[in-house]
C-alpha cells in the first residue's frame, strides 16, 4: 500500500520516517545538525552539487531533517514537492518570488487577509516597484471584473481568514485568475489539509505557518511551500541564495508535532464549535464570530465547501469595548493565556488591534470588520467548559 493512499491520520503518523540510511533505518529519524556532508566520492559530490543525484552537501542548500519534514508536509497536501522556510512569512515571501512577482506588477490580496501580509506586499514588496491592491474576495461575482481591471501577477486568499474567519471559494477564485494569467497562492494555516488541500481547487502555491497547526506544541517557528515538483525546484535554486532555510532542530520538532495533527485539531476545532455557541448564547458580548453560526456572512459556503466537518479551531469576539477594556479582560483571564499564533495546546487569545493588524490604519481595521473590541480565541487541548467559565468571568470586568 502506497502512503499516499492512506487516511491522513495514518500518512500524519509515517510520513518522512524510516528514510533508509546505511547500514541502519531509525524508527524516528534523527536530527541532523552537520553543517556540511562528506560523500564518499568527488564524482558523487559532483552529482549532487549539479542536482543530478540526490543526497547532501550543505545545510543551507538541504538537510536530512528538514527533507523528512518537507516529505511529510507534501504528503499530507496531496502535493508533489515542499520547502521549508525559517518561518511561515518567509514562506510567503518566497511564494510570491515564486509567482513570478516583479518590479511593475500588481498583487491582488484579499481584504480579510493577516495584517502582515497586507503590510509585507505593500511596505517590502512595494518599496521595489510592486502595487498591493486589496478587495474583498469572499464573493466570487467579483473575480472577473477585479482581475479585468487590476491584472495583477498573483493572487493571495486564505482558506479561512484571520480573524473574522472569512471564506473565500478557492475553486472559483483559481480559475478566474488563471484565465487572467495570475498564479493564486492561497495560505492553508488556519484550515489545515484535513480540511482543504487548495493544489486540488487549482492554487499554484500553498502556505502553511508550521509555527501554528502543523508543529502545534508552541516551540518551534517555521513555514513551508507546497506545490508541483518543478514550482518548488525553483523555489529551491533561489532559497540557497536568500538562506531563508528552516533549522533542523526546528524541523524535527515540528515533524514530531505533524504526527499528532489530526488527534489535536479534531478535538480543537469541536471544542471551538461548543464554545462559539455557548459564547452566543450568554448574550454577554456584541458579537461572535465562527463559520458555522447562521449570522456569519460564509455560512452557506462553509456548509458547501466543508460538508459535515468541522471549519477550524478559532473562535472571534467583538467585546464591545474599547481598548481599555480588552485590556482589563485581558488581564482577568487565569486559564487563557494573552499571547500571540494559534494552534498550540494551551488556548490563546490574541488582541488583533495591537497585534496582527498593528501596522494597517485604524480606519482600514475598522472597514474590515476588525474593531477595537475585537479578540480572537486560538482554542487549545483544554475542556471546553473551563474555557468557558474563564472567559465569562473575565468578561465581567470590562
Amino acid at each position: 500500500m502506497e502512503l499516499r493512499d492512506c487516511a491522513p491520520a495514518t500518512v500524519a503518523v509515517h510520513a518522512g520516517e524510516r528514510r533508509r540510511e546505511r547500514p541502519f533505518t531509525p524508527t524516528v529519524g534523527p536530527i541532523y545538525a552537520s553543517n556540511t556532508f562528506v560523500a564518499p566520492d568527488p564524482e558523487e559530490m559532483d552529482a549532487i552539487l549539479g542536482g543530478s543525484l540526490e543526497g547532501y552537501t550543505y545545510t543551507r542548500h538541504h538537510n536530512p531533517t528538514v527533507a523528512a519534514f518537507e516529505e511529510a508536509v507534501a504528503l499530507l497536501e496531496g502535493a508533489e514537492a515542499a520547502r521549508a522556510y525559517a518561518s511561515g512569512m518567509a514562506a510567503l515571501a518566497a511564494a510570491l518570488l515564486g509567482a513570478g512577482v516583479a518590479p511593475g506588477d500588481r498583487v491582488l490580496l484579499s481584504r480579510d487577509l493577516y495584517g502582515a501580509t497586507v503590510s509585507l506586499v505593500r511596505d517590502v514588496f512595494g518599496r521595489f516597484g510592486v502595487e498591493a491592491v486589496t478587495a474583498d474576495l469572499t464573493d466570487p461575482s467579483a473575480y472577473e471584473p477585479l482581475l479585468e481591471r487590476h491584472r495583477p501577477r498573483a493572487v493571495v486568499a486564505e482558506t479561512l481568514s484571520n480573524p473574522l474567519l472569512r471564506v473565500v471559494d478557492v475553486g472559483a477564485l483559481a480559475s478566474a485568475a488563471h484565465a487572467h494569467g495570475a498564479q493564486l497562492i492561497v495560505d492553508n494555516t488556519f484550515t489545515t489539509p484535513l480540511l482543504c488541500r487548495p493544489l486540488e481547487l487549482g492554487a499554484d502555491l500553498v502556505v502553511h505557518s508550521a509555527t501554528k497547526y502543523l508543529g502545534g506544541h508552541g516551540d518551534a517557528t517555521g513555514g513551508v511551500v507546497v506545490g508541483p515538483r518543478e514550482r518548488i525546484r525553483d523555489l529551491y535554486a533561489r532559497q540557497k541564495l536568500l538562506g531563508d532555510n528552516l533549522g533542523p532542530f526546528e524541523a524535527w520538532l515540528l515533524h514530531r508535532g505533524l504526527k499528532t495533527l489530526p488527534l489535536r485539531f479534531q478535538r480543537q476545532s469541536a471544542s471551538a464549535w461548543r464554545l462559539a455557541q455557548e459564547l452566543r448564547d450568554s448574550g454577554r458580548f456584541r458579537r461572535v464570530v465562527h463559520p458555522l453560526l447562521p449570522d456569519h456572512p460564509d455560512a452557506e459556503r462553509v456548509r458547501r465547501l466543508y460538508p459535515g466537518r468541522l471549519p477550524g479551531a478559532v473562535v472571534s469576539v467583538d467585546l464591545g469595548c474599547d481598548r481599555e477594556g480588552v485590556f482589563r479582560f485581558l488581564r482577568a483571564l487565569r486559564l487563557v493565556v494573552p499571547a500571540t499564533t494559534v494552534g498550540d495546546v494551551y488556548t490563546l487569545c490574541l488582541y488583533p488591534w495591537i497585534a496582527s493588524h498593528r501596522s494597517l490604519p485604524p480606519e482600514e481595521r475598522e472597514a474590515m470588520g476588525v474593531t477595537e473590541g475585537l479578540v480572537r480565541f486560538a482554542v487549545g487541548l483544554e475542556e471546553p467548559g473551563d474555557l468557558l467559565a474563564d472567559i465569562l468571568q473575565a468578561a465581567e470586568q470590562i
